[in-house]
């Protein structure tokens, strides 16, 4: 039996990938050891980041068929329905827990990119949104618009698992850090969650249901070949998400 589309995705592209999850800016982040300026400068292309997310949900809901009839079971279709309105929940939650958290620490949400004149998405930033309208536009299935989800999601929870193992490993900066302690007292925690792991998890199941639903063969292969690419197109932007804090170490 051949492994699941996710445990197969996750292990495509090992290195990549825990350099991605791993990365100076994150092991600073459980250090307490980034300065409120770049942190404010992360948040803030972050904060745009789960702005175009909203639409990319939007555009999948759109392409989702439900049954016309009832049934005795959920569907495959309820359940990614269900998985996308709770997406749109979260992200909703999370803008305004951004707000409340960055007013509770002084911390700034418009801030410009670095080198960049006027506040506004860094070329990463707009690789994602860019990737998200493609994703989520016709010619791509809802599969494959999952698969670019769940990516997002399991790195987005991976790298901020690794902070907080730092974190507990013990922060050498001031009680509560260069940024105030917003990130180990607020953040660190909400993107560690359980509910936020059960979250990623259920987006991986439904797409695991979706390609389990699907009959082998060429058309299998073709579908599983283009949502390898999507994975190693998530990879590279997760890659360079993060700043570059060579300076701070």
């Amino acid at each position: 039996m051949s492994p699941k589309l996710t445990t197969h995705l996750a292990t495509l592209t090992p290195t990549p990938l825990k350099t991605a999850t791993t990365h100076p800016f994150l092991t600073l982040a459980g250090k307490g050891l980034l300065p409120k300026q770049t942190l404010s400068s992360w948040l803030s292309q972050d904060r745009l980041y789960a702005q175009s997310y909203i639409r990319f949900i939007g555009s999948l809901l759109s392409k989702i068929h439900l049954p016309t009839t009832p049934k005795q079971t959920t569907t495959t279709s309820q359940k990614t329905v269900t998985i996308l309105i709770d997406a749109l929940v979260n992200i909703q939650r999370e803008l305004s827990f951004f707000e409340d958290v960055a007013g509770e620490y002084g911390l700034e949400l418009t801030v410009a990119a670095e080198g960049e004149g006027t506040f506004g998405p860094n070329p990463i930033t707009h690789g994602y949104i860019d990737m998200f309208a493609s994703a989520g536009n016709a010619a791509a299935s809802v599969l494959e618009g999952l698969v670019v989800l769940w990516a997002t999601e399991m790195c987005y929870l991976r790298a901020w698992r690794f902070a907080r193992s730092v974190m507990e490993g013990g922060g050498e900066g001031e009680k509560g850090g260069l940024d105030g302690g917003a990130l180990r007292e607020r953040f660190i925690p909400n993107w560690t969650s359980g509910e936020f792991e059960e979250f990623v998890d259920g987006i991986g199941e439904v797409v695991d249901a979706w390609v389990g639903e699907m009959e082998d063969g060429k058309g299998k292969e073709e579908v599983v070949g283009r949502c390898e690419r999507w994975w190693r197109q998530v990879i590279w932007l997760e890659e360079r998400f993060w700043p570059d804090v060579n300076h701070l170490l």
